[in-house]
């Protein structure tokens, strides 16, 4: 009864994010007056998918971290989040929601693809540090999705903005954002990271073993790092930092959820 809930609620908020974007699309590019109904049905959403992962947490009794689904889940609840405290706050970058929302409902449907199951909890995974491990992974990726959604439109050549997009905020804004977002991933990353050591010590008896999960951690924060270090001190901004923002997102990607399907890695069961 929890399961068929639970995914009953996931589909239910999947519907209010696809409404909540159908909304903001006509308040963005046709100037509809929509906000308070995008606004709402999005917070709605969020509350269904909240209910829906929380029953089944109920059901299984452990936190939403072991399956594809609890995953995929996870991930795009913090990125409903963060796009709708984004579009909430600045009226100015509500056109990210045009990336951030149909992100959150794509995870969410593959993730009702894979459907729920009961998986019980391995003895490794338990412990504090791995509550901290996990909520700033899921707090790096939804800050990098925002960064990456405005990296996507200042990669756009200037005159497809001028010309056909004159919605999108001003690129010195957006590049603005991608920076300070991509510096707050780079930070949860990096935390999230630490406190994966700290767990891997006291779970398998070592901080770091070049797991192929941890090896390509390392080498998304790392990319990161350059992004980063290229902005602050060689002054790249514009398309060809957005550019490699979007590489690093696709490294982000590739380590939460590629590496687990196609290695074998002590880490996989997070993933099954």
């Amino acid at each position: 009864m929890s399961m068929s809930t639970a995914m009953s609620l996931l589909v239910s908020a999947a519907v209010a994010y696809v409404g909540a974007f159908v909304l903001l699309l006509g308040e963005v590019v046709l100037k509809r007056h929509w906000r308070r109904a995008t606004l709402v049905l999005g917070w709605v959403g969020l509350v269904l998918h909240g209910a829906a992962i929380a029953t089944l947490w109920l059901a299984v009794g452990h936190g939403p971290i072991i399956t594809r689904y609890e995953n995929l889940s996870s991930y795009a609840w913090a990125t409903a989040v963060i796009a709708l405290i984004t579009i909430t706050r600045r009226r100015s970058l509500k056109p990210l929601g045009l990336f951030l929302l149909p992100l959150s409902f794509i995870l969410l449907g593959i993730a009702a693809y894979a459907g729920p199951e009961v998986a019980n909890m391995p003895p490794t995974f338990r412990g504090v540090w791995l509550v901290v491990h996990v909520v700033l992974y899921f707090s790096a990726f939804g800050a990098a999705a925002v960064a990456v959604s405005a990296s996507m439109f200042v990669a756009l050549p200037a005159a497809v903005r001028s010309m056909h997009m004159a919605w999108v905020p001003e690129a010195d804004e957006l590049d603005l954002v991608a920076y300070r977002y991509g510096g707050a991933a780079f930070a949860l990353w990096g935390a999230g990271m630490l406190a994966g050591s700290v767990w891997a010590y006291s779970a398998w008896g070592r901080y770091w073993g070049w797991d192929p999960i941890e090896t390509w951690s390392l080498v998304t924060w790392l990319v990161l790092g350059v992004y980063l270090h290229l902005r602050r001190f060689f002054a790249w901004s514009g398309r060809r930092a957005a550019v490699l923002l979007v590489i690093a997102f696709a490294l982000v990607l590739v380590s939460l959820f590629g590496t687990a399907l196609v290695s074998d890695s002590i880490h996989s069961v997070y993933f099954s």
